[in-house]
């Protein structure tokens, strides 16, 4: 660590110097785009030698993606203590900083409401194609990376979740997710708000790395070094959500743009949110979530994943159908291959032969994880033909339910003829059964992908408008108590995301499932519990 007092900002720049002249860079507006000051040497990056962003985004993500996984917190936040310490940052420097993130936090809640609330932005980018999400995303890298920070693109040390494999989960809701709590974060009446991130705040009340390391000599006379990184810790804090801002505003950016002049790869999309209800496009964008971005990795004898088997495991392939054929047939163990030898031992090296496991790369329908794929194997695997929509049941759900939606599930696994089943005051139960079949198909659809979730983040929104629709006013029956059971049965946030999707749909006059023009009214039955 070199600390020195020199007019001017030559390289190496006292700390305080450098501070004051950020800061004080700092004051003139984003339009002027200046560039990242040259002030601190990109430590990080040269460290881990990671490639420039301008040369391949993609590439410099995931080398900072394995940077960070073999990092702690503790370790970056020295790295940036090598030319600063505590002493560096006043109270005024302090209070510019804090002004200076909640401006641009004000300008990005702004255009996230505006987006959210009348662009339809999360079907638009749901709807878009993997390879359109990644370039707006590297284009939000870049942004972020050319932004003024005061450590330049190694700000990106300090956000490990913001990476393309994690934006890009369930089909990119990772990202529309990502920029709720954004959202959320930036709308906090904390003077700033700060996006909460567990491996970072590791690093919050460390000593200084540095103390006792500097020679005296080097220290200016009107200068202590601080024992403590905590005002280190907050001025990286800032700059870390500096960055995500403005990773946040470049890729925005990018998507507008894209918008605007109706670009190739956004024309598809904008042809089908013009050219159909509106509902049909949010229909296609949450189908798109359920979508697996790769296929599964299962043994091919036992059936279970890497994430079933737990830490540590590492699956095999056979060799020999690996050289021969470019066929991968996975094992969790030697144990597992030497059991299914006997199969396998008749197709090895000479046919591609998989047991085409659910989800597996052997599965025409491996992309689909949802509960309507689940049923066609099923089916499939039964040789026989959906018969009836009653055939369309409960599927098992990825957890453990909470007591009312067990209570529901087993009801409706008994009475396979109801859609639902709703509870009055007393505690009677209303058989809620959809005469219309292609209400009733996409009910019941809708009615599996909500049942197979711990906690509904996807479908319960409209499958609950749905309800409330038909039934609100019903005897023994109303809005406060329909409710009331669905939030119990799928989670206290229900309430708002019904309400969320009702004023959409009054926004574009359809609501989800009523589209289908002339829906006839569900038979509804009370029989006493």
């Amino acid at each position: 660590m070199h600390l020195v007092d020199i007019p001017d900002l030559p390289y190496p720049p006292s700390s305080k110097q450098v501070v004051h002249h950020l800061a004080m860079a700092s004051v003139i507006k984003d339009d002027d785009a200046v560039k990242t000051p040259k002030y601190f040497p990109p430590l990080l990056s040269k460290k881990f030698n990671i490639t420039d962003v301008k040369q391949d985004a993609l590439k410099w993500d995931k080398e900072w993606e394995v940077a960070i996984a073999s990092s702690t917190a503790a370790d970056v936040l020295k790295e940036m203590s090598c030319f600063l310490d505590d002493s560096c940052f006043t109270p005024d420097v302090m209070e510019f900083f804090h002004q200076d993130l909640r401006r641009l936090q004000n300008n990005v809640a702004k255009i996230l409401h505006n987006l959210f609330d009348k662009g339809h932005f999360d079907t638009i980018w749901l709807l878009l194609n993997v390879k359109e999400k990644k370039r707006h995303i590297n284009e939000g890298l870049k942004g972020a990376c050319e932004a003024r920070t005061l450590w330049g693109q190694d700000c990106r040390a300090l956000c490990p979740e913001v990476t393309v494999s994690n934006l890009l989960t369930q089909g990119g809701k990772g990202f529309v997710d990502f920029l709720a709590r954004v959202l959320e974060s930036s709308e906090s009446s904390l003077q700033p708000a700060f996006l909460p991130n567990s491996w970072w705040e590791q690093a919050s009340n460390l000593p200084n790395p540095w103390r006792e390391q500097i020679p005296a000599a080097d220290v200016p006379p009107q200068r202590q070094v601080s024992q403590s990184t905590k005002l280190l810790f907050k001025v990286a804090t800032i700059n870390r959500n500096k960055f995500i801002g403005h990773f946040v505003l470049s890729s925005l950016f990018s998507v507008i743009s894209d918008i605007t002049n109706r670009s190739e790869g956004m024309k598809g999309v904008l042809h089908l949110m013009e050219n159909t209800k509106g509902y049909v496009a949010r229909a296609l964008a949450q189908a798109k979530m359920t979508f697996r971005d790769k296929p599964l990795v299962c043994c091919e004898n036992c059936t279970k994943t890497p994430e079933e088997i737990g830490q540590g495991v590492r699956f095999m392939v056979c060799s020999v159908c690996k050289v021969k054929l470019n066929f991968e047939k996975h094992y969790c163990s030697q144990s597992c291959q030497k059991q299914d030898w006997s199969l396998h031992k008749r197709a090895c090296g000479k046919k591609p032969v998989s047991k085409g496991l659910s989800g597996t790369k052997g599965d025409s329908l491996w992309a689909f994880g949802d509960p309507t794929t689940e049923m066609l194997h099923n089916f499939d695997k039964e040789s026989r033909q959906l018969t009836s929509l009653r055939d369309i049941g409960v599927n098992p759900c990825k957890g453990k339910r909470t007591p009312a939606t067990e209570r529901q599930a087993e009801m409706l696994e008994a009475d396979q003829n109801v859609d639902y089943f709703l509870f009055t005051a007393s505690g009677e139960a209303v058989h809620f059964v959809i005469d219309d079949p292609g209400a009733k198909m996409i009910f019941r659809i809708n009615r599996g992908w909500v049942m197979t979730q711990v906690t509904s983040d996807t479908g319960v929104e409209a499958m609950g408008e749905y309800i409330l629709k038909v039934m609100n006013g019903y005897p023994g029956l109303s809005r406060s108590i329909i409710l009331k059971q669905l939030c119990e049965e799928h989670g206290a946030g229900t309430t708002k995301k019904i309400t969320w999707l009702e004023k959409k749909s009054r926004e574009h006059g359809e609501s989800t499932f009523t589209s289908v023009k002339k829906l006839k009214m569900p038979v509804a039955l009370v029989t006493a519990t």
